[in-house]
């Protein structure tokens, strides 16, 4: 299952979860990843998890 499709199906209860996760890594991110390769802005998975989590995030305000 593609992360957008579970975020567009997801409950209130899963997109809380998500929205949390979501800003976990925010904060965390800029003090993990410090490889040169910027694996998480260059790996096709991570760019869909984060935009699944911005997904989950918008979705989360407009209810």
């Amino acid at each position: 299952m593609e992360f957008k499709d579970f975020v567009q199906n997801a409950s209130k209860e899963q997109l809380t979860a998500l929205g949390t996760l979501g800003m976990w890594m925010q904060e965390k991110v800029p003090v993990y990843c410090t490889c040169p390769s910027k694996c998480n802005q260059s790996c096709q998975l991570a760019k869909e998890l984060n935009e699944a989590l911005m997904l989950a995030g918008q979705r989360l305000q407009s209810m």
